[in-house]
């Protein structure tokens, strides 16, 4: 007969090897219930359908700066290549397809060679009329006494060029310069939009006599601002 204390190790050398089994009460898995997934669906649907305007309004408001950010670099290019060769340089404007092609024509023989700086403007925002775009007096309000009185040429309608001379500034025919058009001082506007679009706004890009190149901005029902 074992003694007690070897009675007592050898149960709980048995309760060792052998543990009872545990019960677990089964609880709530994790997830979504349907009626939360249906909920978070409607508010998704909701954000999206708020969101999406402003998205596409802002990528049109984006390809309308760029484009005009584009046609008004090209100009100050070719006054800066005017003064560059000290010779009257062109910044030439022809229809081509359903787009415009605008290019800078440097060695003067009025076609578009391949090393010429050029840019296509085509797709939603186009070059318009002066009656397509919003009334600009205000425009020719604030660009000073300078500009009073002297008449605006839009272009392409009124024109499909853009000159400088060897100084940089607009080259109108004088015995100064001679192989400058024949035309009188002029201010050159040329105006980009949507025709479907009214409410995607309007860009002008404005040349002075003296050659400086300014860009406004407006939209339906609100007056032209300076944006550079």
């Amino acid at each position: 007969m074992c003694p007690a204390g070897a009675q007592a190790r050898d149960a709980r050398s048995e309760m060792e090897l052998y543990p009872k089994p545990v019960c677990r009460t089964r609880g709530r898995q994790g997830g979504f219930s349907l009626v939360e997934l249906l909920l978070s669906l409607v508010v998704l649907l909701i954000i999206t359908t708020l969101a999406v305007p402003v998205v596409l309004r802002s990528l049109q408001s984006y390809q309308l700066n760029s484009a005009a950010s584009q046609l008004s670099g090209m100009l100050k290019l070719a006054k800066f290549e005017a003064i560059r060769q000290n010779l009257p340089v062109s910044c030439q404007i022809q229809a081509q397809g359903a787009g415009w092609l605008v290019w800078i024509d440097l060695n003067g023989n009025g076609a578009v060679d391949p090393s010429e700086p050029q840019m296509f403007l085509a797709g939603s925002f186009t070059l318009l009329s002066p009656g397509a775009v919003p009334d600009t007096s205000n425009i020719a309000s604030s660009l000073g006494q300078g500009s009073n009185g002297v008449p605006w040429t839009v272009l392409p309608s009124g024109g499909t060029s853009e000159w400088y001379d060897h100084r940089g500034v607009l080259c109108f025919q004088s015995a100064q310069a001679a192989a400058c058009p024949n035309v009188a001082p002029t201010i050159y506007a040329l105006y980009i939009g949507n025709p479907n679009d009214p409410t995607a706004g309007y860009r002008a890009i404005v040349t002075l006599p003296s050659g400086a190149v300014q860009v406004w901005s407006t939209t339906t029902g609100r007056p032209w601002t300076r944006v550079s």
